[in-house]
């Protein structure tokens, strides 16, 4: 026994950093996929990942930030979609967006559960889910302001237009992951966006 974790402290010494990390990382999701997060001990993560203590918190200080690696992937996921709307056909390629985004997060599985549920009961992820929220508004301003400049659309403040489709992405998530997604989230959102493009329209030359 002695023997056995003397050689996995050499390999873990040996292991790259950014190896070591992930391997404890994924640990952790695996479990947290499987039990949840609250229930889900540090003790747990160390020995799935056969790392010590000390090589936990070298990484991570507190289990939420075992998590919270997860919550920036996914968000960056979202974001590199988001970062991809053509402005020229802003409707169309919104109603993409929340197809694709969709698609994202069911893939997720039950993570996606133990992660939303986190998120309101540990400031860490609670901050990084408002930083998020924040990054998400300006993201959309600016897709609103080039498909201003491309004349597809006619607002005044494109900030406005990215609040009122932020406050649809934000509760239409919430109120689909509560249902369980028990239904197609994109087909809920993509009539209110419809909806919501009508006051949106270029304005025709008389």
């Amino acid at each position: 026994m002695v023997m056995t974790m003397v050689t996995k402290r050499r390999s873990n010494r040996e292991t790259p950093r950014h190896l070591l990390q992930a391997r404890i990382g994924h640990a952790a999701l695996a479990l947290f996929r499987k039990s949840g997060f609250d229930s889900v001990s540090v003790d747990q993560i160390v020995a799935k990942a056969a790392v010590s203590k000390g090589a936990f918190f070298n990484f991570f200080p507190t289990k939420a930030d075992a998590l919270l690696v997860y919550f920036r992937e996914l968000d960056g996921r979202i974001d590199k979609l988001r970062s991809r709307l053509d402005p020229t056909r802003p409707l169309a390629t919104l109603e993409e967006f929340f197809v694709k985004a969709e698609a994202v997060l069911r893939g997720e599985g039950s993570l996606l559960d133990v992660l939303s549920r986190a998120i309101w009961s540990h400031p860490t992820l609670m901050k990084a889910d408002r930083v998020s929220a924040k990054q998400d508004r300006r993201a959309f301003a600016d897709f609103f302001e080039r498909a201003r400049d491309a004349r597809a659309i006619a607002v005044e403040d494109p900030a406005v237009a990215a609040d009122a489709v932020g406050d649809l992405w934000t509760g239409s998530i919430l109120m689909w992951l509560a249902a369980g997604r028990s239904y197609s989230f994109a087909e809920a959102v993509n009539p209110k966006l419809r909806l919501l493009f009508t006051g949106l329209q270029p304005r025709r030359k008389k």
